[in-house]
């Protein structure tokens, strides 16, 4: 027989298991007919080897579960019972144990299952492979046992899952059947409320709805009812739900802003196009970088239109208008200092300064030094563009002369020296109408008319034209004689010809360098009766030293009677000519 515990084989007279010690139940004793060894042999033979399969089941499980989970050895109650010599109760009375030949041909047979009782050998029975677990064995066993078991358990866990109220609730929000999700939620409500997994649920469709709606893939109207639906839920108060409502309607009244931009951009009505630009959200990642970028444009609309009309007053001459409007320009919160601006009034200033030169060398001295003061007047000194005006101004302080109409005598006969006599003519009909004609008188009753001023060695040069007066009022006798002087320190540097009645022009110009104190004079010479002479001074200018004009050459003065002399030898030839030549050597003159 074989024990029920560990399926080891039982000798008939144990009364213990050899191999695991547990105690042998013995079946009540029947009486066993006698059989034929062939009959009896294969169905022994069949049972011992159903028998020992099962044993070595049962060993190969023990032995598996020994390697998966090592134990400390423990001491087996009943081996040592085993090793003990047996003591048969039934051995006190010797009796005849009718199974003790069956038992010895049972031990032979299992020694040689296919010998024959008497010997004999059996057929040949299929011979049983030799099957040995190793530890490799047990080990692939284990895992694949282990494996089974996780698959079993994460099984029965889905399905205790897609059971539970809770993954049904979020199955349903993930599915957009909120009215399910609602009902589950009033069914199960001990369960759900304040469940964190439901509420991150709900906080994930708005998340999708915001995402949506900022990639475009969802209009504001949709979106907008998506979170109505939304907010139907329990527990969506839980949520970013209003935020994100509120974030989308600013995103779209941005997106508004934009377009009206737009539209006044069009319109070139700039500063509203920028006031509508400046209210796109800088959050609003799909319009905010186009609002800059529409904004910039708009600010370019309005540089050019400053730019535009400032060009159109300074091609009119109207330098100071265009230059001012080009400051407001910069006070304008646009254009602060805007540089293509600035740019454009340092170009007009250098303009303004060749337009400056241009009437100097006009000599429209006056409107060549109001233009650079008026202008230079406009900017902060210490600027560039003040700077390069004022070095401008030095400049023709230094080139341009000082008009004898504008020169301050210190002293003066003023009842014979007369100032703005602009349109006189001299005696050849040559008229006078520049800014800067003054005429001085002398007859036998005042015989010298001057005018006396410091110029305190600042000056280098006077220079202009001397011309007799033609007085309508009465003529000048033939034989009233004149002349003009330059005294410097008292010393006479230029004395005039002689000027009668019939002088022509002339243009003088006196070294005047190292001098204090200058006078100009016209003395009185001769005359019969109380005939007087009036002389013209035009364009009569004093050049300052640091002038690039040219010194006047070495004074040279002359006897008044030499002059004399000699002009009348020239009237005396000038008086033989015929008519027509006397015309042309006055036009010429």
């Amino acid at each position: 027989m074989f024990c029920e515990n560990c399926g080891a084989k039982i000798a008939d007279n144990d009364m213990f298991c050899q191999n695991c010690g547990k105690r042998v139940e013995f079946p009540a004793t029947q009486p066993i007919p006698e059989q034929n060894v062939s009959q009896a042999e294969p169905e022994a033979s069949a049972q011992n080897s159903e028998q020992a399969a099962q044993a070595e089941t049962v060993a190969a499980q023990q032995t598996a579960a020994a390697v998966a989970e090592p134990q400390q050895p423990q001491a087996n109650p009943y081996t040592q019972q085993a090793q003990q010599p047996q003591v048969n109760p039934y051995s006190q009375q010797p009796q005849q144990n009718p199974y003790a030949q069956q038992s010895q041909t049972n031990q032979y047979l299992q020694q040689n299952p296919y010998a024959m009782p008497n010997g004999q050998q059996m057929a040949q029975q299929p011979k049983k492979s030799n099957f040995k677990i190793n530890k490799k064995m047990i080990i692939i066993g284990s895992v694949v046992l282990a494996v089974i078991i996780a698959a079993v358990i994460v099984i029965c866990i889905l399905v205790s899952n897609a059971n539970n109220p809770v993954n049904k609730m979020i199955n349903a929000i993930n599915n957009g059947e909120y009215k399910t999700a609602n009902e589950l939620y009033y069914n199960n409500y001990n369960a759900l409320s304040d469940n964190k997994a439901v509420i991150d649920a709900i906080q994930a469709q708005v998340d999708a709805v915001k995402k949506a709606y900022d990639d475009g893939s969802m209009d504001y109207d949709t979106a907008m009812d998506k979170l109505d639906d939304i907010s139907d839920l329990p527990m969506s108060y839980e949520t970013s739900l209003s935020e994100v409502r509120s974030e989308i309607r600013e995103l779209e009244s941005s997106a508004d802003y934009l377009k009206q931009g737009d539209e006044y951009l069009k319109k070139k009505e700039y500063s509203n196009a920028i006031y509508y630009y400046d209210e796109v959200l800088e959050k609003d990642t799909a319009n905010y970088k186009k609002a800059q970028e529409q904004r910039a444009k708009a600010i370019d609309g309005i540089r050019q239109d400053y730019l535009d009309e400032a060009k159109e007053e300074f091609d009119n001459g109207e330098y100071k208008y265009a230059i001012s409007d080009l400051q407001n320009a910069l006070d304008d919160n646009y254009l602060t200092n805007d540089e293509k601006i600035n740019a454009q009034i340092a170009t007009y200033v250098d303009e303004i300064i060749k337009k400056s030169d241009e009437y100097f060398n006009n000599k429209d001295y006056e409107n060549a030094l109001d233009l650079i003061v008026n202008i230079k007047n406009m900017f902060d000194e210490g600027s560039d563009n003040y700077t390069k005006l004022n070095a401008q101004l030095e400049k023709l302080n230094k080139e341009i002369p000082v008009k004898l109409q504008d020169i301050s005598f210190s002293s003066s006969n003023s009842d014979y020296f007369y100032r703005y006599q602009s349109g006189s003519k001299d005696i050849s009909g040559n008229e006078y109408n520049s800014d800067n004609v003054c005429t001085m008188s002398v007859s036998k009753y005042h015989e010298n008319a001057y005018a006396e001023m410091y110029v305190n060695k600042g000056y280098k040069k006077i220079k202009g034209i001397i011309a007799v007066k033609d007085n309508n009022y009465s003529s000048i006798s033939s034989d009233t004689r004149a002349y003009f002087e330059v005294v410097g320190d008292k010393k006479t540097l230029y004395k005039s010809e002689v000027l009668t009645n019939k002088s022509e022009p002339i243009n003088f110009a006196v070294n005047i360098k190292d001098v204090d104190t200058l006078t100009i004079k016209l003395v009185y010479s001769k005359g019969s009766g109380s005939s007087g002479m009036d002389v013209i001074l035009s364009d009569v200018e004093i050049y300052s030293v640091d002038s690039s004009e040219p010194d006047a050459p070495a004074n040279e003065t002359s006897e008044v009677s030499k002059v004399e002399s000699s002009k009348e030898e020239s009237s005396k030839a000038e008086s033989s000519k015929p008519e027509s030549s006397k015309a042309e050597s006055s036009k010429a003159a």
